[in-house]
């Protein structure tokens, strides 16, 4: 529960310095900022739903994006004739209160289309937030110190975004030199989850899926019957949101099919992505694009 807390801390030291930037003489930048709307030179693809205004900001650097009502896919495609006709869809996470965009997101893959995947990063609708940074951060503070207890309840209109951008892909595979039949998810922490129920409540779409590869998602949870893609999953032991006793989602999986990579490791906490922790779990993305390449 230490580390809980310590992410709690975190972002309550954000909060504080929304208050301090008030203050005159601020010696630093705070640490979260508000960021312009979508960075301009990702076009998106709109996928449907609500038209209320969204939130871009920065954490600690890090750009997300809440209060999302209307779905959006950005596609970054490898380099004209560097592609290799496998597609990725990025599902960040960030608890469903945001879009963990960058770290999660943009940064993942800008790193599969340097390997010649098209990825396209996944803005789904995210549950309502205050628009108030304070009330916000404090909301989002108890959030996370209480996941470690429970359970992160679901969002089904995530669950449908993500099935409506493989459907997408798929439909338009040609624009991207893409084959239908290649085309994978990867998801990060809430959207790890979104992956875990797609695959359980939209069969159809998730049984056309290549691959699929889940970071930190919910380990001591049971899945229901579903589709069984080839699966790489990678958590770090240290996770102390969903790393907490069986690791019921691997041994389940394996039951049901033994295409399985999974890697546990040492440090890294929870939600490292493409953040570098100093920790071995810095080197996911090259050994997931390595058990792409095998798949």
């Amino acid at each position: 529960m230490t580390k809980i807390w310590t992410l709690a801390a975190t972002l309550a030291a954000a909060l504080c310095s929304v208050s301090a930037a008030a203050q005159p003489a601020q010696p630093s930048p705070p640490a979260f900022r508000v960021v312009p709307t979508t960075p301009s030179l990702r076009p998106a693809i709109e996928l449907g739903g609500g038209t209320g205004a969204e939130q871009w900001e920065a954490f600690v650097d890090q750009v997300s994006v809440r209060n999302v009502t209307g779905a959006a896919l950005y596609p970054v495609l490898p380099a004209k004739g560097r592609g290799n006709g496998q597609a990725i869809i990025v599902v960040p996470g960030g608890g469903y209160r945001f879009v963990s965009i960058e770290s999660e997101g943009f940064r993942v893959a800008e790193a599969l289309a340097a390997e010649g995947y098209a990825a396209f990063v996944l803005k789904y609708r995210t549950t309502p937030t205050a628009r108030d940074i304070p009330a916000y951060l404090a909301d989002t503070m108890q959030l996370f110190a209480n996941l470690g207890k429970g359970e992160l309840a679901d969002n089904p209109l995530a669950v449908d975004d993500l099935a409506r951008a493989i459907g997408h892909v798929r439909a338009h595979a040609a624009e991207w030199q893409v084959d239908p039949a290649r085309v994978g998810v990867i998801g990060f922490s809430a959207g790890s989850r979104t992956a875990i129920r797609l695959l359980e409540t939209q069969a159809g779409v998730a049984g056309q899926l290549a691959t699929v590869a889940l970071l930190y998602p919910p380990m001591t949870q049971p899945v229901k019957p579903g589709p069984r893609p080839p699966l790489f999953l990678a958590i770090a032991s240290d996770d102390p949101l969903f790393r907490q006793g069986k690791l019921t989602l691997v041994d389940q999986w394996l039951n049901d099919s033994p295409q399985v990579e999974f890697h546990l490791y040492a440090g890294g906490s929870h939600g490292f992505g493409m953040r570098p922790t100093g920790h071995t779990s810095d080197l996911w993305i090259g050994q997931y694009i390595a058990w792409l390449k095998r798949h």
